[in-house]
């Protein structure tokens, strides 16, 4: 139960959470026509191999850590790490069109979770919301909640790839508290689907959080401990007077 007058702000993540992305199972499939572009410029020779070097390199190098690369980023230091002896300007063409591909495939990728529309209709006029996600590509969070006309629920977007920082460092938290107006942290609820980034991390600076649990239905999800409060349906998310 959350009692609305208990709130001034919710805070939610975008992926996953407000827009669902891949398959129920978290695999790319949709993400193809990036992965075969290093294949084709003879860097790789199977695209599972360039999405198994990508998720390695970004467990080490981007999981849990404070700053956003954006993806020709990631992948331009992901070649330095793998693929030392690439030519300079070929690793450029590479990245220029994989970024290309992946703005035309992720988009068909995307769907609502069930529930979301009017769950948030539910909400609207009983607090202010705002959207904070890590992503890759500047104002894409902002771009494909407009997409799909949720934007106009929303005071504002904040992506690490506009403001340079991710979850969960506390930075992102506090930039996504100044765009509200500094309220009291403690009247402000964080909601997503990453138990780290979304549950625990904003209960650091005094948020509340409630875990959007999607381990049911994507096997890359955790499942919530016992002692952090969760949903796994949209419609379990209501404002109670």
């Amino acid at each position: 139960m959350v009692t609305s007058t208990s709130l001034d702000w919710i805070f939610f993540d975008c992926f996953n959470t407000l827009i669902d992305d891949f398959d129920t199972s978290g695999y790319e499939a949709g993400l193809a026509p990036m992965y075969q572009v290093p294949v084709t410029a003879g860097l790789y020779t199977d695209i599972e191999d360039v999405r198994a070097d990508y998720h390695r390199w970004r467990l080490e190098y981007i999981a849990g850590k404070p700053h956003e690369q954006t993806l020709q980023e990631r992948f331009r230091n992901l070649l330095a790490v793998y693929r030392p002896e690439a030519d300079t300007a070929l690793v450029d063409q590479v990245l220029a069109e994989m970024e290309v591909q992946f703005m035309e495939c992720f988009p068909a990728t995307l769907r609502l979770p069930a529930g979301v529309e009017s769950m948030l209709q539910r909400w609207q006029d009983q607090v202010s919301m705002g959207v904070i996600s890590n992503f890759f590509l500047a104002d894409w969070p902002g771009k494909m909640l407009e997409r799909y006309g949720l934007n106009v629920y929303f005071q504002f977007v904040l992506d690490s790839a506009e403001c340079g920082k991710r979850k969960p460092s506390d930075t992102i938290y506090q930039m996504a508290l100044e765009a509200a107006g500094n309220p009291a942290p403690e009247r402000v609820l964080f909601i997503g689907d990453h138990l780290t980034n979304d549950a625990i991390a904003p209960q650091r600076l005094g948020m509340r959080s409630i875990y959007f649990d999607r381990s049911a239905e994507r096997a890359s999800s955790s499942a919530a401990p016992a002692d952090i409060k969760a949903i796994t349906h949209w419609d379990q998310f209501i404002p109670y007077p």
